[in-house]
């Protein structure tokens, strides 16, 4: 069976709030297993939405439309799809009485314009709302399934786990089983993974695999589908094997941790602690360092000066840009914030052959532990928001392969060196 998204809001195509829904109700249905061949997103308009609607019903089984069931003018949601079936819209009393309860439940009154969340189109049945007040609904029409739900992301995923799944697992039918996994690689850019993994690659592959760039990390997420969980686990593991095999080090997980939930984890298991220091990336190093929860744990202190985006030809000048100066940077604050493991980011510099159309900047990032330190060069396309960016991820892949002590040194850095070549952000 094949699945549609329908994403209904103004604030969505103009722009003022990303799309996260589509990418929560793809990821789960792809879990019962359902194939999702269609996002589609429109505005609060009747005809837009009856023109979604129709469109998505030309190609899918299964459609989850989510937003437009709030109480005001503009939540066209209910009217249209009620509109586009020839259906008429039904008071249902015991999604109205939720949505009183849940007023008198704060001590409120529940105004006369909330009324119309009970509402469904006649010969539906009601999806109830326990975590809001709209009410969403199961229509089976033309062949289809159509479940409707509010834009809300937390009322959503409700509905979504209470209700939607459930009924489609049923529509699957029993006998068909599901795997899914994520191998995450830094340090070589999407095309080159494409090139040394290409016949793994192709869609009529079980399990079927996909590239997801996000800055210098790519996913690998593979999804395996076969009549037994073990034989459909057994799909899996074979290629987690063979890709293993072929990626060595870049690969940093393969449960679904990035970079700083990798480097805090690696830290934590061997009692470090890391402090940085930072001008190009603006504390964006220690920053990812404190994502994960207890980062006390391994984080001890850090230092943020300002850097400018330096025009051509200043940073030969710096002495904060150059090698060993970074590098002294990093030893300094290892010793004396009394931690194992220093950080050191140089000034971003800006080369002589970048050009507005071609723009680029380079910095050295270097790690200092009492046993070996290292300090790599990097470059990376783009302006400074985005070298920050980039650059701070490459500081913790430096950390991480620092700390894996299983190679030499020199084995280590170069393979952090090429970062700057083999990402997709990299010059």
């Amino acid at each position: 069976m094949r699945a549609a998204v329908l994403a209904i809001g103004d604030e969505l195509t103009c722009g003022y709030r990303l799309d996260t829904n589509s990418q929560a109700i793809s990821r789960r249905l792809a879990s019962v297993p359902m194939e999702v061949v269609v996002h589609l997103t429109v505005s609060d308009d009747r005809e837009a939405i009856q023109w979604g609607l129709r469109t998505v019903l030309q190609v899918a089984d299964v459609v989850v439309v989510t937003g437009g069931l709030g109480p005001t003018e503009d939540d066209m949601t209910r009217r249209a799809i009620a509109a586009y079936f020839d259906l008429e819209l039904v008071d249902d009393a015991e999604a109205l009485a939720c949505i009183q309860a849940r007023f008198a439940h704060r001590g409120r009154t529940m105004p006369e314009s909330n009324r119309v969340q009970a509402q469904v189109p006649a010969g539906s049945r009601i999806i109830y709302n326990r975590r809001g007040t709209a009410a969403g609904f199961y229509l089976s029409m033309e062949g289809a399934h159509i479940f409707v739900t509010p834009g809300i992301p937390y009322e959503m995923e409700g509905m979504l786990e209470r209700f939607i799944l459930p009924r489609i697992q049923k529509l699957v039918g029993a006998g068909y089983h599901i795997r899914r996994a994520a191998l995450k690689i830094y340090g070589i850019a999407e095309s080159e993974i494409n090139e040394r993994i290409r016949p793994m690659l192709a869609r009529d592959r079980n399990p079927l695999l996909g590239l997801l760039p996000s800055r210098g990390t790519i996913t690998i997420e593979l999804v395996s589908a076969a009549s037994t969980p073990e034989e459909a686990e057994a799909l899996i593991e074979t290629d987690l094997v063979t890709l293993q095999a072929e990626f060595g080090r870049y690969v940093i997980s393969q449960d679904e941790r990035g970079l700083p939930q990798v480097v805090a984890d690696l830290l934590a298991q061997r009692g470090l602690a890391v402090a940085t220091v930072e001008l190009g990336t603006g504390g964006l190093v220690a920053a990812r360092l404190t994502e994960p929860d207890g980062s006390e744990r391994w984080f001890r202190r850090s230092l943020t000066f300002g850097s400018e985006w330096e025009a051509s030809g200043a940073g030969k000048n710096n002495p904060l840009s150059a090698r060993d100066d970074v590098l002294a940077m990093a030893r300094a604050i290892r010793q004396a914030a009394g931690a194992d493991v220093g950080v050191g980011v140089g000034a971003i510099t800006v080369p002589e052959d970048s050009r507005p159309d071609r723009l680029y900047g380079v910095l050295h990032v270097a790690v200092s532990m009492e046993s070996n330190e290292t300090c790599r060069r990097l470059s990376f396309n783009g302006g400074r928001v985005r070298v920050r960016e980039w650059a701070a991820d490459a500081a913790l892949a430096l950390v991480r392969l620092q700390l894996l002590e299983q190679e030499t040194e020199g084995e280590v850095g170069n393979q952090v060196g090429d970062v700057a070549e083999n990402t997709a952000g990299g010059r």
